[in-house]
């Protein structure tokens, strides 16, 4: 669903998006958030949403309403919540070659995402449901550049 609000950068989980190159329709690059100065490097977008779900996962926001089950028994660890190292503002001035996108996940409810997405470029804002419909945005936002 396209909207034309654009999203909030106050939000602890915000990413940005960096598409540096699409070969065979395959989308990589990097991402930011304000937790590292480092970018976060990804060769496809379930490497990218591996990594984001990380971050999530590491900041525990947001929180997963489902849990993904293992048949091996894991001790769990409780690590410390990053702290912020970079503004906002840094991370919305990343840019990628191909296009970039403002990631904010409010969600994390049914195995899958909720939230919104601005693209850059296109200056369109979207809502997504899921981490498909995430993909499907991505996708047809960089077939129309």
């Amino acid at each position: 669903m396209e909207w034309n609000h654009p999203i909030a950068w106050h939000v602890p989980n915000l990413i940005s998006i960096c598409i540096d190159s699409i070969v065979d329709g395959e989308m990589s690059g990097e991402i930011y958030h304000c937790y590292s100065k480092e970018a976060v490097k990804f060769s496809n977008i379930i490497r990218m949403i591996e990594a984001a779900e990380t971050f999530f996962d590491q900041l525990r926001f947001p929180e997963a309403s489902t849990q993904i089950r293992s048949f091996e028994k894991k001790e769990h660890v409780v690590e410390a919540k990053p702290e912020k190292i970079c503004t906002p503002e840094d991370v919305v001035a990343k840019r990628g070659t191909e296009g970039t996108f403002l990631l904010n996940v409010r969600y994390r409810q049914n195995s899958s995402w909720q939230g919104e997405l601005q693209w850059i470029e296109g200056n369109i804002t979207y809502q997504f449901a899921s981490v498909l419909e995430l993909i499907k945005i991505l996708s047809n936002a960089m077939n129309e550049r």
